[in-house]
Parts: C-alpha cells; structure tokens; sequence
C-alpha cells in the first residue's frame, strides 16, 4: 500500500510538468494573438492620423482663399444684419413697440435674393468643405 502511495506521488510532478506546459503554450497562443491584433490597431490608428492631418490641410487649404472672405463681407454680412433687423424689429421685447424702427423688406426679387444667401450660411458654409475635398479627390484621378 505504501508503495502505491510512493508510487503516485512520484508520478504528480510529471503530469503538473505536462499541465504546467500545456497552460504556457495556451498563454503563448493568446499573447501572439494580442501581439497581432496590436500591430492592426496601429497601423489603424496611423492611417487614421495620416487622413486627418490631409483632411486638415485641405480644410486650411479652402479657407485660406480670400474670394469667400470678401463675398462674405460684401454680400453675406449685409444681408444678414438686414434680416436680424427686420427680426429684432418685429419683437415685443421691453421699451420697443412692434414695427417701431419701420425696417422695410426688400422689394421682390431682392426678398428671395436676402433669403437664400443667410440661409446658404447655414446650408452652403458646412457643407463647403466636403465639396472641396470631393472636388480635389476628382482631380486627382
């Protein structure tokens, strides 16, 4: 009986060897798999550095131009300030009377004309830097 007992103690430190390497090569397994899926994740992360620093180069690029700056101040700014006054001039706020600075519209065309472009701030503006960079992406193909 005692050498049953000597026996299979003698036989524990083979089998914990064989589990012991077992449970390394299954760690070794997961940590090649970490080791892979991180170097996807950086060149990931690099190609998404790389495409916003472009999209902020071509963001610069549209509002370096000085045409839209100066149809802004001569158009936009205007137009704007007009339609903010006839606005502030038909609220009932205190110590002003409705219609009280008599800010007239203007005639017809013009109306549509005033509406389109303070509403383009809104549409247009945003939208602008899409439309540059689809268009610099066109040329070059």
């Amino acid at each position: 009986m005692w050498s049953l007992i000597f026996g299979a103690i003698q036989l524990i430190p083979g089998l914990a060897g064989k589990f012991l390497d077992w449970q390394v090569q299954k760690a070794n397994v997961v940590l090649d798999g970490f080791k892979t899926a991180a170097g996807f994740d950086n060149e990931a992360y690099k190609a998404y550095l790389s495409a916003l620093v472009e999209t902020n180069r071509i963001k610069l690029a549209a509002n370096a131009w000085w045409g839209a700056r100066l149809i802004i101040l001569t158009a936009g700014w205007p137009c704007a300030l007009h339609m903010a006054a006839v606005m502030l001039d038909s609220l009932p706020f205190y110590g002003h009377v409705v219609g009280a600075w008599n800010v007239p519209r203007p005639p017809a065309p013009y109306d549509q004309y005033e509406h389109d472009i303070v509403l383009s701030f809104f549409i247009v503006a945003p939208a602008m830097p899409l439309i540059t960079a689809a268009s610099q992406w066109l040329g070059r193909k």
